[in-house]
């Protein structure tokens, strides 16, 4: 894809052609700085907070280099949201996608109380602030073109919201941890234990064990694999690691199984040597994701 591949038309002597002739170099986003800057609308950061449910969120937005408007990504990250991403956040922005990054209510001091309701609503509002931004020809954003990329709990963030927004322009799912086959492999004693019960870091006083409950109390609501019917005809990407212990192939396998039932169109379905956060594979993640992107979401 053009801004992935670096294209560097330098061998013209070969071709007979003058060796005088303009090189033309293009960087990879992956790993290396733009060429070039558009010094009047360069990258940047803008640290903002985003409204939710009388609350405020914080995040900030990686501005992508030129004028635009460019397609922007909401970034949406698992729980409790140790593994940020940002390393894939900056790839995106460097091939021409901004992208948004925040923290849900009751996470990582945004304001408000955290559940898996609230991850739910936050990514849905997340998409429609950045939405609204564009709209008023804001931070260089195309409201036309939103896309969605999560990992794990973000994951699954990812593909109910890019399910039932049909006009989110592309949906990315890393490691999804659909939620209620994952809590469905919890054993009901360990739900009680201690450490299960015990706060989790990061978060406003929220529990592994009450993931758990909450998600086996509305399991209707939570269920993932009826709502894919939502992406037929438009563009998904599940990416998977297959030594992935935290959120195996098996709990995964009925929502890709679903996606290619529902048609998602193009569908791109990807299994890594890797494990839950990719740690051996950030490159090749980054590759994975800004390579299909460029050719499927702009």
């Amino acid at each position: 894809m053009k801004s992935v591949t670096r294209w560097i038309y330098g061998s013209l002597v070969s071709a007979g052609l003058s060796a005088g002739m303009a090189m033309s170099v293009q960087a990879d986003p992956v790993t290396e700085d733009p060429a070039t800057i558009d010094r009047a609308n360069p990258p940047g950061m803008i640290e903002l907070t985003v409204p939710s449910h009388g609350a405020q969120m914080n995040g900030h937005l990686y501005t992508a280099n030129g004028p635009g408007p460019h397609p922007t990504v909401v970034m949406l990250h698992g729980f409790p949201g140790n593994e940020k991403n940002l390393d894939l956040a900056q790839a995106l922005r460097r091939a021409g996608f901004n992208t948004l990054y925040f923290h849900y209510r009751g996470a990582w001091g945004s304001g408000g109380k955290y559940s898996l309701r609230h991850v739910l609503e936050d990514a849905n509002t997340a998409v429609a602030y950045v939405r609204e931004k564009g709209k008023a020809g804001l931070d260089r954003i195309d409201p036309t073109r939103i896309s969605v990329v999560g990992h794990s709990l973000g994951g699954y963030a990812a593909l109910m919201t890019g399910a039932t927004d049909k006009a989110i322009t592309c949906t990315v799912a890393i490691a999804p941890g659909d939620i209620v086959p994952l809590v469905a492999t919890v054993k009901s004693k360990d739900v009680v234990a201690t450490n299960t019960n015990e706060p989790v870091p990061g978060l406003d006083g929220y529990s592994f064990g009450d993931l758990i409950r909450e998600a086996r109390s509305d399991t209707d609501f939570f269920a993932l694999v009826p709502k894919m019917t939502g992406f037929k005809g438009r563009p998904l990407m599940i990416i998977s690691g297959d030594k992935d212990t935290v959120v195996p192939l098996s709990v995964q396998k009925a929502s890709v199984d679903a996606a290619k039932a529902a048609g998602a169109k193009p569908f791109k379905r990807l299994i890594m040597d890797a494990d839950h956060g990719f740690s051996w594979r950030r490159i090749a993640l980054a590759r994975a994701v800004v390579t299909w992107m460029d050719g499927h979401c702009r």
